[in-house]
């Protein structure tokens, strides 16, 4: 009895044991199976190929774990994981229904994209995958990872994107929501799209708020970025990618904080930098507006050439706040001058060939300038400066200092026009310098070249400014406002000099006239007529008079008692041959009014009249009729009676006199019908003399 007892216990103990163990071995090995079962299953229904290096099922809570995983979900399409963990309730294991997967979790993902394969693959490849998001996965959420996109083919692309955590939510139409959030230590970003599985068209809004420098370079591995040193990126932009047409980028974009080396010459920082319309196609970027906003350049001439191919993405650029500075050392130092300052403009282009720039600025010194410049995409280019209100007195000591002379009271303005050659050719500036406030005083003993009173009234014009030329000349090697600043100084010293040793050959060029002038002026004989060429001596003063308000005439009437007896005794017979001719005509001589007809001259007395005149004249003198003188006609022996009463007239007392003050009055006259003020001219007394009696002005300041 005690045997059998001990049988059926013993008995039930291995029955225990091997209950156990079976339980054990379902508990074991079934999740196993199970985990199997399903992923062939998902594998099959999906037509994603799965390979985890281990995978385990939960019998409690009917989650599916996939350890070190790789899903080909499509060609060019790959995601690797280290975990991957899915809902699939066990009540789904004799259903002949897809599986419905919830709680999809990819765990440190990496996501592969090869664009170029995943557009070219073929409707029937990614349909089995399209059909299960759209009917078996309501959403899924991918974790902290990674997006590699790449781009085989002709041109080839990389990039590589880490992200904070992808939700992704799908529906009937065959739309995949997209809600992607960036990696917070690499920067503040997110994505919001939607991608049609029918069409593999994906388009959203790219929100980037701030993105480092150092991100977008491990976003875009290479040397695309090797020329950028620093740069923040905030932008707003629209999304789309096809596989017909690839991405397309367009929005707005902010770049804060930058900083760029093309070059030791080369550089440019700023501190915002604004792309209104940016637009990005497949590595194609188009600018409709932008703003470079509180910016530092250095550009030298060598450098100029790359502008139009670097700003070629542009359409326009205004320019706000910027620094210009053309050598390396001005750049280095805190303190270093920028050639112009706070320069505010607008930057033009003519495609890759040619950048235009119209802006205004700050000089040295605070000198507004204005500007108007153009540059070639072979460097040569050609620039206009306007230079308004310079006050010398603001200048250091070497910049307003001329020729030993003092200039800082002095306010001046200046127009410029710098043209150079392609690379480190020739720099040739041309314009000129023009004082609306002049004052110089010697600053040295070596200051004594300048005749600053006949300067003063010889080059002041009727704005009372003095306009100093600038011939086209070469520029020295040095920065550009010390070069500019030496040849205005160069030119105003020649000019200065120039008038001071020379005035007339420069008052020469203000008369508009080929002739040299001359201040010696002569009159017809016996007359108080000019000459042909006094006429156009006196037409020349006239002129410069005109243009220099400051400046004076004196003159002094003159008569010659050798030069002038003569005519005034032509004159005198004539005047007295036309009064006898009015009487033995009975018409009053000089008088066109009772008449037009009487003659005003003697040559409009008919000849034979004339002759007879003449010979009643001589009668008068000589009482006795004209000598026979050989064979002489009546025509020759009347010219020699003519020739002798001219000889032998006696004049009047005052006529020589009268001359003089009536020449001097000529010169008056026609200056002021010119329209120069009689207070201008300064008449001395006239006087008669025995030699030569030419007239000569004296100029006056």
């Amino acid at each position: 009895m005690q045997k059998q007892t001990q049988s059926r216990w013993f008995a039930g103990v291995i029955t225990g044991l091997l209950i156990f163990l079976t339980f054990l071995s379902v508990w074991f090995l079934l999740p196993g199976r199970l985990a199997h079962h399903f992923l062939d299953r998902l594998s099959r229904e999906s037509g994603v190929k799965i390979l985890p290096v281990r995978v385990d099922y939960s019998l409690f809570s009917g989650e599916l774990l996939l350890k070190d995983t790789d899903l080909f979900l499509a060609p060019g399409l790959q995601i690797s994981a280290d975990e991957v963990h899915v809902h699939i309730p066990l009540s789904q294991l004799g259903s002949a229904n897809t599986l419905q997967l919830t709680r999809l979790y990819f765990e440190s993902p990496f996501i592969s994209v090869d664009l170029e394969r995943l557009g070219s693959a073929a409707q029937a490849e990614l349909s089995p995958l399209r059909e299960y998001l759209m009917t078996a996965v309501k959403s899924f959420e991918l974790g902290k990872g990674g997006l590699y996109l790449s781009r085989s083919g002709i041109q080839p692309v990389a990039a590589s994107l880490a992200y904070q955590s992808m939700q992704v939510l799908t529906d009937n139409d065959g739309d995949l929501r997209l809600d992607v959030d960036g990696l917070l230590n690499k920067g503040d970003w997110a994505f919001n799209g939607l991608f049609n599985l029918n069409s593999g068209e994906l388009n959203g809004e790219l929100d980037i708020r701030s993105v480092p420098l150092e991100t977008i370079r491990g976003v875009f591995p290479g040397e695309r970025f090797e020329q950028w040193e620093q740069v923040t990126v905030s932008a707003s932009q629209s999304f789309f990618w096809s596989p017909d047409t690839g991405s397309h980028l367009e929005g707005t974009a902010v770049l804060s904080q930058g900083s760029m080396s093309f070059s030791d010459t080369q550089k440019i920082r700023w501190e915002e930098l604004e792309l209104l319309g940016f637009s990005l196609s497949d590595e194609q970027v188009s600018v409709v507006k932008g703003s470079l906003n509180d910016a530092d350049v250095l550009l030298n001439q060598q450098a100029l050439g790359s502008l139009p191919g670097l700003l070629s993405p542009f359409s326009q650029l205004e320019l706000k706040r910027l620094n210009l500075f053309t050598q390396p050392s001005q750049w280095s130092d805190k303190n270093g001058k920028a050639e112009l300052s706070h320069l505010n403009g607008q930057l033009g282009f003519t495609n890759e060939s040619a950048v235009t720039l119209k802006a205004t600025a700050l000089a040295s010194r605070g000198v507004p300038v204005a500007l108007d410049a153009m540059v070639n995409a072979d460097g040569q280019g050609s620039a206009r400066f306007g230079l308004k209100k310079i006050d010398l007195a603001k200048l250091p000591p070497s910049g307003r200092t001329v020729a030993g002379y003092d200039l800082s009271g002095s306010q001046a303005n200046a127009s410029l026009q710098l043209v150079w050659g392609a690379g480190m050719g020739e720099k040739m500036a041309k314009g000129r310098l023009t004082f609306t406030r002049f004052q110089a005083k010697p600053g040295s003993t070596s200051a004594s070249d300048w005749n600053l009173s006949l300067i003063r009234a010889a080059m002041t014009d009727n704005k009372g400014r003095i306009v100093v030329s600038l011939p086209q000349r070469k520029l020295a090697d040095e920065p550009l406002t010390s070069a500019l600043v030496r040849r205005f100084k160069e030119s105003i010293n020649s000019s200065f000099k120039r008038v001071t040793n020379e005035p007339y050959q420069y008052l020469n060029r203000l008369s508009g006239s080929e002739e040299p002038l001359t201040e010696e002026i002569g009159y017809k004989p016996g007359r108080a007529l000019l000459c042909d060429e006094s006429e156009q001596t006196v037409n020349q003063w006239t002129n410069i008079l005109n243009r220099r308000p400051a400046l004076d005439l004196s003159f002094q009437g003159l008569a010659s008692l050798k030069d002038d007896r003569k005519g005034l005794a032509r004159a005198e017979l004539n005047a007295d041959l036309l009064e006898l001719y009015a009487v033995v005509s009975k018409k009053p001589a000089n008088n066109n009014e009772s008449d037009k007809k009487a003659p005003d001259t003697v040559r409009s007395i008919p000849l034979q009249t004339r002759q007879r005149l003449v010979e009643q004249m001589y009668l008068r003198i000589h009482n006795r009729r004209l000598p026979d003188i050989g064979d002489e006609t009546q025509q020759q022996r009347v010219a020699k009676a003519e020739n002798w009463l001219v000889n032998n007239w006696p004049l009047k007392p005052e006529s020589l006199q009268t001359l003089a003050e009536e020449r001097a009055e000529t010169i008056k006259n026609c200056l002021m019908e010119a329209g120069v003020d009689s207070n201008r001219l300064h008449i001395e007394p006239a006087r008669v003399v025995d030699g030569q009696a030419q007239m000569h002005l004296k100029l006056l300041y």
